[in-house]
């Protein structure tokens, strides 16, 4: 099975797509990616999704979401796209956030940044979190050469499997640089400080 739309707004996949084939050169594994995955996976900020996790106000983020001087600001400002971030409040919406992000036959457009998500925490990048944990976890993502001398792209994508109808729901896709992913956790472990 490829890839599905379905009328009602969802986007179904398989468990294990042809993307997911050949998983990144071992080039690619380096003490940058393995700071990555410790962050995301083993400290995430999603405190209900891992034992080692670390809020945000353990790096002295007590407010994150609360303008001017927002977190979810200065992350998308951090990366290549300043339209980075396009949420569904459920996954029969999928659809919609993925074609707004250019994240339809995914992961065809490697080149832009880009985060369609369904938005299942209290917030848009808590979320986002939640989505990169579960992709790493569930070996969802493949890594590629963007010919840049030290920096590659990540395909990421989380699914949720519906029993009853036996199919797998995209709740996520994203495709970031290794290079946004540590600007973010950068500013994530400094902790908030005024612009």
């Amino acid at each position: 099975m490829m890839e599905k739309r379905t009328p009602s707004g969802y986007v179904e996949t398989e468990y294990h797509p042809a993307w997911l084939e050949d998983i990144a050169p071992e080039r690619f594994n380096n003490t940058e990616l393995f700071r990555i995955v410790t962050f995301f996976v083993f400290h995430s900020p999603c405190c209900d999704l891992s034992a080692m996790s670390r809020s945000l106000s353990y790096y002295n983020w007590d407010s994150p979401w609360r303008k001017p001087q927002s977190l979810r600001k200065r992350l998308i400002s951090e990366s290549t796209n300043p339209h980075l971030l396009f949420s569904a409040e459920a996954r029969n919406d999928f659809l919609q956030a993925s074609e707004k992000a250019g994240l339809v036959d995914f992961p065809k457009n490697k080149e832009c940044e880009s985060i369609a998500i369904v938005n299942n925490k209290r917030t848009q990048f808590i979320s986002v979190f939640a989505h990169l944990r579960d992709s790493f976890a569930h070996g969802r993502l493949n890594m590629y050469d963007i010919g840049a001398a030290d920096d590659y792209v990540f395909a990421f994508e989380d699914v949720a499997k519906n029993k009853k109808k036996n199919r797998y729901e995209v709740t996520a896709r994203m495709i970031l640089r290794k290079s946004t992913l540590l600007k973010w956790i950068d500013l994530i472990e400094h902790g908030y400080t005024e612009q």
